[in-house]
C-alpha cells in the first residue's frame, strides 16, 4: 500500500493529466471521455472532503470544486456521475456553509446576502437533481400524478439509494427555501413520498439520513403544509439511534426544526449544548460535518431568544 504522502502525489498526477486532456483537447469525443474519467476520480475522493477537519480550507476547496463540476456538465450534461455530484455539492455547501452564514451575518445587509445565495445554490442543486431525475427515468412520472409518482419510485431499488437520497436532500432543502411559492408548495407531496420510499429502501443509509429527512420535513413545516412533530420527533430519534449520536448535525436540526417548532426551549439547549461538547472526530467521514454543526449550535445558541416567544 502507498503511503499517504505517494497516494497524494500520485492522485495529483492523476488530476492534472485528465485536465490537461480535457482542456487541451479539441475533439469534442475525447473532451467528453476526459470529463468523464476525472469525474469519477472526484467522486471517488469525496471521502477526503466529509474528513476534512479544516473548515475554511473545506469551504474554499468546495467552491472551486463546484466551478469545476458546473466545466464538467457543460462538457457532458448527461452524465450520471457529474448531476449525482452537482446536487451533492451544491446543497450540501448551501445547507452547512452558507446557513452558516446567514446566522453569522453581522448586520441584515449580509444576512440577506447570504440568504439570496442559499437560495440560488439550492436552486442550482435542484435543477441538477431533477436532471438527474430525469436521467433515471422518471421524468414522465414527475410531471403526472402522485399515485403515477409513487409506484415510479417503487420500481426503484437499493442501487438507486444514493441517487434518490441526494435528490430528495436537495429538492426538500429548496422547498424549505421556497415555501412562499406556489409552484413549490405543489411540489411538497411529491418530494415526501421520495423521502419515504428512501426510508423504505434503508432508514440507516447515510448516518440515518432518511430519517432525518423525514424528521426535518415533518418539524419545519406547519400542520396546514404536512407538518407533524410528533411524527418528527420519532424520526429525529431514529436517526440518533442510527449513528449512535454521532453526526452532531443530526441534533442541531432536531432542536433547530423540532425544538423550535414545539417551542421546546430547554431540548433546543440540551441538544446545542451536546453538539458542542461533542467529538467533531469521533467517526472520520464525519469530521467536517460535525465541525459546521457546532459552529451552527454556537450560533443558534446565541440567537436562541429570536426563536422563542418570551412570557
Amino acid at each position: 500500500m502507498l503511503a499517504p504522502q505517494a497516494m497524494k502525489a500520485k492522485y495529483i498526477t492523476h488530476y492534472v493529466t485528465i485536465i490537461a486532456i480535457l482542456f487541451f483537447s479539441s475533439a469534442c469525443g475525447l473532451k467528453k471521455t476526459a470529463t468523464k474519467i476525472t469525474t469519477q476520480v472526484f467522486y471517488d475522493a469525496t471521502p477526503s472532503m466529509d474528513e476534512e477537519s479544516d473548515v475554511d480550507l473545506a469551504s474554499h476547496a468546495s467552491l472551486a470544486f463546484l466551478k469545476m463540476l458546473d466545466s464538467f456538465y457543460l462538457q457532458n450534461p448527461k452524465d450520471k456521475t457529474t448531476l449525482l455530484l452537482l446536487t451533492r455539492a451544491y446543497s450540501s455547501y448551501a445547507y452547512g456553509f452558507t446557513e452558516n452564514a446567514i446566522l453569522e451575518a453581522q448586520d441584515l445587509t449580509q444576512q440577506k446576502k447570504s440568504k439570496t445565495r442559499a437560495k440560488e445554490f439550492y436552486r442550482r442543486a435542484k435543477k441538477a437533481a431533477m436532471e438527474l431525475l430525469d436521467q433515471k427515468g422518471l421524468s414522465k412520472a414527475r410531471q403526472s400524478s402522485l399515485e403515477a409518482w409513487k409506484k415510479a419510485l417503487k420500481g426503484k431499488g437499493k442501487k438507486d439509494l444514493e441517487d434518490l437520497f441526494w435528490i430528495a436532500f436537495a429538492w426538500g432543502n429548496y422547498l424549505n427555501w421556497h415555501k412562499d411559492d406556489i409552484a413549490a408548495i405543489g411540489e411538497i407531496p411529491k418530494v415526501q413520498s421520495l423521502m419515504e420510499r428512501v426510508y423504505e429502501l434503508d432508514p440507516n443509509y447515510y448516518h440515518g439520513g432518511p430519517s432525518l429527512l423525514l424528521g426535518g420535513f415533518y418539524a419545519s413545516r406547519p400542520p396546514m403544509l404536512g407538518g407533524q412533530p410528533k411524527l418528527a420527533k420519532e424520526f429525529f430519534e431514529q436517526a440518533l439511534e442510527a449513528n449512535q449520536g454521532q453526526h452532531l448535525m443530526a441534533k442541531v436540526a432536531y432542536a433547530q426544526f423540532y425544538a423550535v417548532q414545539t417551542q421546546k426551549r430547554e431540548l433546543f439547549n440540551r441538544l446545542l449544548n451536546e453538539v458542542i461538547q461533542g467529538d467533531a472526530e469521533a467517526k472520520k467521514e464525519l469530521i467536517l460535518s460535525n465541525k459546521l454543526a457546532k459552529i451552527r449550535a454556537k450560533l443558534l445558541l446565541k440567537k436562541a431568544d429570536n426563536f422563542f416567544a418570551t412570557n
